[in-house]
């Protein structure tokens, strides 16, 4: 049973009874919060990074920086296999996208990660027990713990050890608008995905393969309410260490809605999902399917610093169940700035506007 079904029910009971009287070109939409499933085994590999449909106007630069500080407790053992992920993970993405015209952008995160023992466990635990939510058998371990570690038959897949901040995987998008929002089309882009194998595989900081996706992003709005819908289909290149317990294919979406508050900023509920990434265990916590509830904020402060623009998100991530390979809880916060590399600024708005 899906343990925050009673908070769902009072974020969507907020979100629609927020007013809709303005009409949507003056509450512009921000777009879906841009983190993705926070597990570390999952991190190592390509996966859905939530991104609005329409691309950067042209010759506009964003610089972002993503920061997800997570705690996690997941421990599984059958006949065969143990798993014991015991950590607190932080994952700062720097990312850098570009509109090299009016509907193509490129852009490349360059990942840096850490984890420790860390010092949430005991702020975790009393969360879960205030909302009536499972601890997830943390209460049986010392708290801030570590331990990264995935075993057959008491032979080790991985044991990796507490790390300093670390090169990760980076990786390459292109994004191409199909259509844009107006009387009859929702905004529309398909992307593609290249990672390659910059981090250490045998730091825990990559998979050690290349991966490549390709995907739809939809946005929607009507007055203050904006819909976003992501989907990518990710094919894997695995990781040696984990040879035969990976699959080579995942499936991955967002759906998130968010209601302009003011016109500069929006608050935001979001889902996150994919299929299972790891598999041939009896491990929930391994071969479960993931899922992330998300609620946070988003907003831009325009030419706040002449022609640049301030973007901001934050908010807080929990594992839709407690038995699956999603991490307990993640606090997400990003910041950046956009600006116009060519002298002049594409007007936002209606596609149609834009291409003309």
């Amino acid at each position: 049973m899906l343990k925050k079904t009673s908070l769902l029910i009072v974020f969507i009971l907020c979100f629609l009874a927020m007013p809709g009287s303005i009409f949507a070109r003056q509450y512009e939409s921000f777009g879906p919060i841009s983190v993705r499933n926070q597990n570390p085994v999952y991190l190592q590999n390509l996966g859905l990074t939530p991104r609005k449909a329409a691309p950067l106007p042209h010759g506009t630069m964003e610089i972002r920086v993503d920061s997800a500080y997570s705690s996690l407790y997941e421990f599984g053992q059958d006949t065969t296999n143990s798993l014991d992920l015991d950590m607190e993970f932080w994952r700062i993405g720097l990312h850098f996208d570009y509109g090299i015209s009016d509907s193509f952008e490129i852009g490349m995160e360059l990942p840096l990660v850490h984890f420790n023992g860390g010092f949430l466990d005991g702020f975790i635990q009393d969360f879960h027990k205030f909302f009536g939510l499972p601890n997830g058998g943390r209460d049986q371990v010392p708290n801030n713990r570590f331990s990264y570690s995935f075993a057959t038959n008491g032979v080790e897949h991985f044991g990796f050890p507490p790390t300093n901040l670390g090169l990760g995987d980076i990786s390459f998008h292109l994004k191409h608008q199909l259509a844009g929002e107006d009387s009859d089309w929702p905004d529309l882009s398909w992307f593609a995905e290249l990672k390659f194998p910059t981090g250490k595989r045998s730091r825990g900081f990559g998979s050690g393969a290349m991966d490549f996706g390709i995907g739809l992003l939809l946005d929607a709005s009507y007055k203050r309410v904006h819909a976003h819908f992501n989907t990518g289909y990710f094919v894997l290149g695995g990781n040696d260490l984990i040879d035969g317990y990976m699959y080579n294919q995942m499936f991955s979406y967002t759906v998130a809605g968010e209601v302009s508050l003011l016109p500069t900023w929006s608050l935001i509920v979001q889902l996150n999902g994919s299929t299972p990434l790891l598999q041939r265990t009896s491990l929930e916590a391994w071969n479960g399917v993931p899922m992330d509830l998300i609620v946070g904020f988003r907003g831009e402060e325009k030419n706040i610093f002449g022609n640049t623009d301030l973007i901001w998100q934050v908010g807080f991530s929990e594992d839709v169940t407690s038995t699956g390979p999603s991490v307990d809880f993640t606090a997400f916060l990003s910041i950046g700035f956009r600006f116009g590399l060519l002298g002049r600024n594409r007007p936002e708005g209606d596609w149609i506007a834009k291409k003309e």
